[in-house]
């Protein structure tokens, strides 16, 4: 009676019965390509010809965890999508970016993980917000992947100012010590899948990799739905900051 349309524009035509995107908006995300970082997943849009290679923060050990990966530049219908979830609480948006996110990871990672970890929000944060949107990220991913959810073992203990427009410093600052594990004995020895909703300069990740390894954890691997490019006149894909052929959709 109420067949599923697709996110972006309504169309029946769906990609799969577990896709909620047609064949067309998918084409038009602005998806992350090589080249990039080998390790943090940076791209180089600018370096197109170029083999895939480390970044200048890789090569200095600048981050904690030992991989990371986005598929989408921060730009467009993923921007917006992530904007109407985290600020206007449309949670059924989870969903369809998280299709995305996990047929990302079943492309690029072939290991398996023993857990799945979401970064989490201070309990002020999350009573204001009334939901955690990493954590519903990472609970469809968990389902998705088949490996375990771990709510309830990286906690954040401190509150902290919100990271946007904070130079890189002031985030390092920003975050310092702010998390702790409970529990470590759940972690301890696991292939942790760390989880959060956008990469901008990688402090929150990292640190919550660093807090769980040093509890542990054998190898943490990141992921997020989107990464910044805080270098003037990057933004990525086909659309991008104002949400292009997208912007009259459903978002």
């Amino acid at each position: 009676m109420y067949p599923p349309s697709c996110i972006g524009c309504e169309s029946y035509e769906l990609v799969g019965a577990d896709m909620d995107w047609c064949e067309g908006c998918l084409n038009q995300l602005p998806w992350i390509h090589h080249p990039m970082c080998a390790a943090c997943g940076r791209p180089f849009p600018k370096s197109s010809s170029t083999a895939d290679h480390l970044c200048g923060d890789c090569i200095l050990d600048t981050f904690h965890f030992d991989f990371a990966r986005s598929p989408f530049y921060h730009a467009g219908v993923i921007r917006e999508s992530l904007h109407a979830i985290k600020f206007g609480a449309e949670i059924h948006l989870i969903r369809p970016v998280a299709q995305l996110l996990a047929k990302t990871i079943v492309e690029w990672e072939h290991g398996g993980f023993d857990l799945v970890i979401p970064v989490p929000l201070h309990p002020l944060r999350l009573r204001e917000r009334g939901f955690n949107q990493s954590a519903l990220l990472a609970r469809f991913l968990s389902k998705s992947i088949s490996a375990p959810l771990g709510l309830n073992i990286l906690k954040r203990t401190l509150w902290t100012v919100p990271q946007t427009g904070l130079s890189r410093e002031e985030r390092l600052s920003n975050v310092k010590n702010a998390f702790r594990v409970e529990h470590p004995q759940l972690s301890k020895g696991k292939r942790v899948l760390l989880v959060d909703d956008v990469f901008t300069t990688g402090t929150t990740l990292s640190e919550c990799a660093g807090i769980l390894k040093k509890s542990g954890a054998r190898e943490v691997l990141a992921v997020t739905v989107s990464r910044v490019m805080l270098e003037r006149g990057i933004q990525g894909g086909s659309q991008g900051e104002g949400g292009g052929p997208l912007e009259n959709s459903r978002l």
